[in-house]
């Protein structure tokens, strides 16, 4: 009787306890999400560009002002540039496990008056010719990234190589010849030697005759701007840009974009 006395005031004891735990989800207050947190972007101070013609002489200046990262630059660019070298990872790598190994199904030797260890099998991964522990396999090494961080990030590695650049007006008359003698010529003309440091070429469209007099260069990197290469633009010591490609290169990257939205949303108003 005692016993069940006891159990008794046990279970009143925890019926007047104060209630302590969550309240259900109908009766919990609602808190408003808070908004994404995007990188912040502003258009860069006006870097001032000297131009050149293909003979060497002066021909002005060029302003180059484009919609950069702010404080996290940095951060924006080395993601893309890990993005762009992990994404070229053919991930084809392969070794065999103890399983996939050809043999092993019959005991080597017998276990005992060998002298030599014990052993079950030949594909153990503790004896040449036997299987890999934790080696690797076929994997997509792939990562994505947002588009408009892509284009930035581009973009603030431009703006911050302004000061390695020069703007030659044309290339169309350089290289007709397709001669390499030709075209390092012109360039050293212009300031830049593809011989003694690395150089980035940057045309306006993609010009055969060019392309193949600078292929044998082992310094000289050769894109369009539609595809400038994001580790060419970093590793280059020098970057030489056609007067067109800057033009295209300050529309696309420039504040033209946002421009263009404010006045389509103008317009609907």
């Amino acid at each position: 009787q005692s016993q069940s006395l006891l159990c008794i005031m046990q279970s009143v004891s925890r019926m007047q306890r104060p209630f302590t735990g969550k309240a259900p989800m109908a009766c919990r207050p609602v808190v408003a999400r808070q908004p994404l947190q995007v990188c912040a972007s502003a258009v860069a101070q006006p870097a001032t560009i000297p131009v050149k013609s293909a003979d060497g002489s002066d021909k002005g200046t060029a302003q180059l002002a484009l919609r950069v990262a702010g404080d996290t630059a940095k951060a924006v660019v080395h993601r893309y540039m890990v993005m762009v070298r992990q994404n070229a990872r053919r991930g084809t790598a392969s070794t065999l496990t103890r399983s996939e190994v050809r043999g092993g199904g019959k005991k080597p030797y017998a276990q005992k008056g060998t002298g030599n260890a014990r052993r079950g099998s030949n594909v153990s991964p503790l004896f040449p010719g036997g299987g890999v522990t934790f080696g690797p396999k076929p994997k997509d090494w792939s990562i994505r990234m947002n588009k408009k961080e892509r284009r930035l990030a581009l973009a603030t590695a431009l703006q911050s190589a302004s000061a390695d650049m020069v703007v030659v007006e044309n290339f169309d008359s350089t290289a007709e010849d397709k001669k390499t003698k030709t075209l390092l010529a012109t360039l050293q003309k212009v300031g830049v030697d593809p011989m003694v440091r690395k150089v980035l070429l940057i045309l306006k469209a993609e010009n055969t005759n060019v392309m193949l007099a600078g292929r044998n260069v082992e310094k000289l990197y050769i894109n369009t701007a539609d595809k400038i290469k994001v580790f060419d633009l970093l590793k280059a010591d020098r970057i030489v840009v056609e007067h067109g490609a800057l033009e295209f290169i300050q529309a696309f990257y420039g504040q033209q974009e946002k421009l263009a939205t404010i006045t389509e949303e103008a317009a609907a108003q």
